[in-house]
């Protein structure tokens, strides 16, 4: 095994990950280097990289084999970067959890969740058509929502620019079912908050809201990302149902105090 290699430019990253779709898509030209390499004597590679949260927190993630990771978070040179660079949270993938934790230690709070992606709209969904655009005016019928439907959320609804919030309205006005999406550092809209009321469950507007979010970013920029806890059943076989592939399941540690919250001010 050798030693890390840093990486200056996006590019370099991008080739040494074997254009991995969460470098290519969710990381991006946007994403801060530098950024870091490590190969086995296999020809396994790992890199480390920058990767800020989808709420702006800075943090960094590393993937590949178990030997190419043990050589890359064994760097010195990796771990100076890793303390000195003031990244809040660390993802890795799931099941090489000790063997980072091990030379890049964080904590233990946070969770299990995958990445997935999309280039292709969806077929049309029943309950669609009573998918409609979700104003800023309607920000707290949002956060009330999520509130009481999806608690664990990470949307934040209108806390940043470039947001898109679609959602269901039952024939009294109430609002049954939401979803926003949100640009990554590499520019692809990703998926959060979809939430639907417990009474309006088992009806298909948490896929009617997925799908016209999901057609609406495919149309617009010719990709669509979301990211779910992996407990989340229910979700992996509605987005997987819709066209999304898994790309990446991830391990990620916050550092105390980090985490984001549903936006309630």
């Amino acid at each position: 095994m050798t030693g890390a290699t840093s990486l200056t430019s996006y590019d370099e990253l991008l080739e040494a990950s074997g254009h991995h779709p969460v470098v290519e898509l969710d990381v991006g030209r946007g994403a801060p280097g530098p950024s870091w390499v490590a190969r086995d004597e296999r020809g396994g590679v790992a890199v480390a990289f920058a990767r800020n949260s989808d709420h702006g927190v800075p943090g960094a993630s590393v993937l590949g084999p178990a030997a190419a990771l043990a050589a890359l978070v064994a760097d010195p040179a990796v771990q100076r970067w890793f303390h000195d660079g003031g990244f809040r949270h660390l993802s890795r993938p799931v099941g090489l959890d000790d063997l980072v934790e091990a030379h890049l230690p964080v904590g233990s709070v946070g969770g299990d969740w995958e990445w997935m992606w999309t280039r292709t709209a969806p077929a049309p969904v029943a309950g669609e058509e009573r998918v409609l655009p979700l104003t800023e005016a309607a920000r707290d019928e949002i956060v009330a929502l999520l509130l009481e439907a999806s608690p664990r959320t990470h949307g934040q609804p209108f806390a940043r620019p470039d947001q898109v919030w679609l959602g269901v309205r039952a024939a009294d006005g109430s609002l049954l079912a939401c979803g926003g999406s949100e640009p990554s550092t590499g520019g692809t809209p990703t998926l959060a908050g979809i939430a639907v009321a417990p009474a309006a469950r088992r009806q298909g507007l948490g896929a009617a809201v997925t799908a016209a979010l999901t057609r609406e970013a495919v149309a617009r920029t010719g990709a669509c990302a979301l990211g779910m806890f992996s407990d989340n059943e229910d979700a992996r076989r509605i987005y997987h149902r819709l066209g999304f592939t898994t790309g990446m399941a991830w391990r990620s540690r916050w550092r105390e105090g980090s985490l984001p919250r549903l936006a309630r001010d």
